[in-house]
């Protein structure tokens, strides 16, 4: 199920791609020159803290001899010590479901600028995982939950945020 997603994501990109002619990506870079980190208050964790993660870019020849490169995380103490904790996060909903109504999907400190691809790295970006749904929002929303370090080499994913 998660490869006809993916599928049909890659599909839809390349469409999109060649239906318009002055189309462009965003880097991490890119977005945050143009776009200021969300400044989170009172209890939540700044982004700050997980952008100390390091993206460290690792590549390794497949059985048939193509590559494989993969981006893999460095966490930092402060992170570490965050692992298996409640937690307060604050930004901008990445929707994993084409529905209002929303239980799994990606946080992170900028607003969306593409329906295909989150434009921030993966130490800046964490999957929601809640009991109940809550409605998409183009604001930033408040979520809790038990933070975890799981790095998914083959999602990308650094962080989970998961509630009991």
């Amino acid at each position: 199920m998660c490869n006809k997603k993916l599928y049909l994501v890659f599909l839809c990109s390349i469409i999109l791609l060649f239906a318009t002619d002055s189309f462009s990506f965003s880097s991490d870079e890119e977005m945050s020159q143009n776009y200021e980190m969300l400044e989170v208050t009172g209890e939540a964790v700044k982004w700050q803290v997980f952008a100390k993660t390091e993206e460290i870019e690792k590549c390794t020849e497949d059985s048939e001899g193509f590559d494989e490169c993969y981006i893999e995380p460095i966490y930092s103490e402060e992170i570490k010590n965050l692992n298996n904790k409640n937690i307060i996060i604050t930004g901008y909903m990445f929707p994993l479901d084409p529905s209002e109504k929303q239980q799994n999907f990606l946080i992170g400190p900028y607003p969306t600028s593409c329906p295909f691809h989150y434009h921030a790295g993966p130490s800046k970006i964490i999957e929601v995982k809640l009991k109940k749904h809550i409605n998409f929002s183009y604001d930033p929303v408040t979520v809790k939950g038990i933070l975890s370090l799981d790095y998914n080499k083959e999602s990308g994913v650094f962080y989970y945020l998961r509630q009991n």
